[in-house]
């Protein structure tokens, strides 16, 4: 067998894009902090995944923030010819870092662990080849992909040209600053590049694939292994010596992807619904799904990327929606890293080139660095993600460190409010950076932009609703963190929050019972009827009566679908079921939509909200796509998972269903549940408050609370108060929850 071209192993040229059987379609993820790999399960490193309504490639190997390469194949070849390679037992991922799958060929059997390197931006494939045939066999594995080397940035983008070398027994590839390694044990018996034979030394042109053999000899009762390694991103991340593939190359792969969960878990809180165990196993798989998305690809880039497949990046503005659930969850290690790294790139100045305005936090980081700007909504969120650490944290020390970075932020909205209106006023960011750059070149980011709210590519200007609560809410949480010094300006942060706060009354809608989406400055309403504007309810800003009757015109049909909240409402002239922000069904939204609810009180509402969710998880197997169709269940243009998919709804089960505040930095927790109506029972164990842990346990006539910490924590119910000394238990009576407004 050796010595054969690739493409004469069967007579056929090595596909580059494997099919994929029926009912193959669930991605296969595996995460760490710099790395990952996507397949399908068919067990085999290639997805074909639909993105602007068809289907493209998205598997293969991810690292530091760049796509190293396109499909990953693998094709076995004996004496006999090629060996199928059909799935004995669906894949399996014990942890979020690998995955395992078994194909049984007579006499063949071959175990394929793929594995992602905890902490470093690598990938090993190992297959495991044994035969319970009488004779040995002997196996010739064939590796092939095609290099991307392009970062996670513009869907489809990659180099022309490669520069291919090896450098002792690695294969690296390079171009324009990127590059990837390759190495495998045992060595490969041939190279090819573009399937022409290949001998090393230097080469550079344009590239298609890279093809490599490897021989194995099968005795019966002695299986024999074959590790393959890929790695990555920057250049300079090939420059290590020894090179970092081959340190992966003799780790413990199942044993350090293991390590890496248990270690991160160990100190997770732990919910139990015995009436919903749905909801429990929805609670579980989306803390899972949230850890793959944890990613370091440098130390100065630290946080959680956005999604997968096309979202491989920190987008700051997804990070925003997932930084809560992460202090939730008690890693305030993570969460502060993550928040040194948005302010880190904060603007401190305009770039117009770049979209930046002075104060304004990126949009999205990349390696490189790479760092674009140009979102409205954004820049607000961190002065409540600072405070909001602070408070559960119980400490300082962080607030201390980036309050010049949040009175640079608020300066940003104070220099975006319209004077005429004293409204924060959005829209055209990326039209200005399209005007900045037409002299020197042409990009296209994959949308037109007229404004730039959380719904991109669709037209909310001049006063978005949420907008302004999230502005509100930033002047608050900078009053909040202002020294004692700064009493003057704490006060007139709370006086222009006070006064956007008058102005959301110009939002109300009678005839629909609703609010308008937006305001334009001259006072004009926008008469579309979006879930954003769930978030003025939440916040609390408005009469009960009013956020009651907005919960329940959003749960009528035309935006609430039976799989979950649309964009916009099908009745509306600009409806399209296949609109990212025009009709589409977002798990964000139905999120904001159980949030309101339980806020207004409405338990069974609200429950039903988060059902759909968990109901969701579980049919996709802890991953929650992007978004879906707006008439009919079904995913359309979406990531695979999302990371303000899985975080939102873990935040309004800890804020909402649970009804859990942490006040007066971890000093003390408020808790007000909302459960549902014939619940009996509920806990919540190892709920983290400042350097301690607290349990809570439910019944209808009120809480059991355990608490381990270093001091004293007082904890306030509806009905009451208790103060817990270190290691001691007590009761917290609950009356019947009643309508609030938040």
């Amino acid at each position: 067998m050796s010595g054969r071209a690739p493409a004469e192993t069967d007579g056929t040229p090595m596909p580059a894009v494997a099919p994929i059987p029926p009912g193959s379609r669930r991605p296969l993820l595996a995460t760490g902090l710099a790395a990952a790999a996507i397949g399908a399960m068919d067990g085999g490193m290639s997805l074909l995944w639909e993105t602007r309504g068809a289907p493209l490639e998205w598997g293969g190997v991810y690292a530091a923030g760049v796509r190293l390469t396109g499909a990953w194949n693998l094709r076995l070849v004996t004496t006999r010819g090629v060996v199928p390679l059909p799935v004995a037992d669906p894949p399996v991922d014990p942890s979020g870092g690998m995955w395992e799958v078994v194909h049984r060929s007579p006499p063949l059997t071959i175990r394929e662990l793929v594995a992602v390197s905890p902490g470093g931006p690598a990938v090993g494939r190992e297959l495991t080849i044994e035969t319970d045939g009488g004779s040995p066999e002997r196996v010739l594995v064939e590796s092939g992909f095609s290099p991307s080397l392009a970062p996670v940035l513009v869907e489809g983008v990659k180099p022309y040209e490669y520069e291919v070398r090896t450098r002792g027994t690695t294969v690296e590839v390079t171009s324009h600053g990127y590059g990837l390694g390759f190495d495998a044990r045992p060595l490969a018996s041939h190279l090819w590049l573009n399937r022409d034979p290949w001998i090393g030394g230097r080469w550079s042109g344009e590239l298609s694939s890279l093809t490599s053999d490897h021989e194995l000899l099968v005795d019966p009762g002695a299986p024999a292994t074959l590790r393959l390694v890929l790695w990555g991103g920057v250049e300079r991340t090939l420059r290590q010596t020894p090179p970092l593939g081959v340190g992966f190359l003799q780790e413990n792969w199942r044993e350090s992807a293991q390590r890496a969960w248990s270690e991160w878990a160990v100190n997770l809180p732990k919910f139990r619904f015995p009436q919903a165990p749905e909801l429990e196993d929805g609670c579980a798989l989306a803390i899972r799904a949230l850890r793959r998305l944890y990613t370091a690809p440098d130390p100065t880039m630290v946080g959680l990327v956005a999604g997968y497949p096309w979202y491989s990046a920190i987008w700051c503005r997804d990070l925003a929606w997932m930084l809560p659930t992460v202090i939730w969850l008690g890693d305030y290690d993570w969460a502060a890293r993550s928040l040194r790294t948005a302010f880190r790139y904060q603007a401190r100045r305009r770039v117009a080139v770049l979209g930046a305005e002075e104060g304004e936090i990126p949009m999205q980081v990349s390696p490189g660095p790479i760092f674009l700007f140009g979102t409205s909504d954004t820049t607000l969120h961190y002065p409540g993600l600072v405070r909001r650490y602070a408070c559960h944290s119980g400490r300082d020390d962080l607030a201390h460190e980036l309050r010049e970075g949040v009175a640079a932020a608020i300066r940003w909205g104070r220099a975006k409010t319209d004077p005429r209106t004293g409204l924060l006023r959005h829209g055209g960011e990326v039209a200005e950076i399209d005007g900045a750059t037409a002299r020197i070149g042409s990009v296209h980011y994959g949308f037109d932009a007229p404004d730039t709210t959380i719904w991109d590519s669709t037209d909310r200007r001049d006063h978005a609703i949420d907008v302004q609560a999230l502005w509100i809410d930033a002047l608050e949480s900078a009053a909040e963190l202002t020294g004692p010094e700064a009493a003057a300006e704490a006060a007139s942060l709370r006086a222009e929050a006070a006064s956007v706060r008058g102005r959301i009354g110009a939002y109300r809608w009678p005839e629909e019972e609703y609010l308008f989406d937006s305001l334009r400055v001259d006072g004009t309403p926008v008469r579309r009827l979006r879930p954003n504007a769930l978030r003025a309810v939440s916040a609390g800003l408005l009469p009960i009566e009013v956020a009651v009757a907005a919960v329940r015109r959003a749960a009528r049909e035309d935006l609430t679908a039976p799989w979950g909240v649309r964009t916009l409402s099908d009745r509306d002239p600009g409806y399209d079921p296949q609109a990212y922000h025009d009709g589409q069904v977002w798990p964000i939204a139905t999120a904001w939509a159980a949030d309101a609810a339980l806020a207004v009180g409405d338990t069974e509402l609200g429950y039903r909200y988060l059902r759909l969710l968990a109901d969701r998880l579980r049919a996709e197997s802890g991953l929650a796509n992007e978004c879906y169709r707006g008439d009919r269940d079904a995913p359309f243009d979406s990531c695979f998972l999302l990371g303000f998919s899985v975080a939102p709804f873990l935040t309004v089960v800890f804020e909402r269903l649970w009804g859990l505040r942490v006040r007066n930095g971890a000093g003390s927790v408020a808790v007000d549940p909302r459960f549902p109506p014939g619940w009996e029972h509920a806990s919540l164990n190892g709920l983290r408050v400042g350097d301690g842990y607290l349990d809570l346990d439910w019944h209808p006539s009120g809480l059991t609370l355990s608490w381990r910490g270093p001091s004293p924590l007082e904890v306030l119910g509806p009905a009451g108060r208790v103060v817990l000394r270190p290691g001691t238990t007590s009761d917290l009576p609950m009356s019947p929850p009643g309508p609030k407004s938040s």
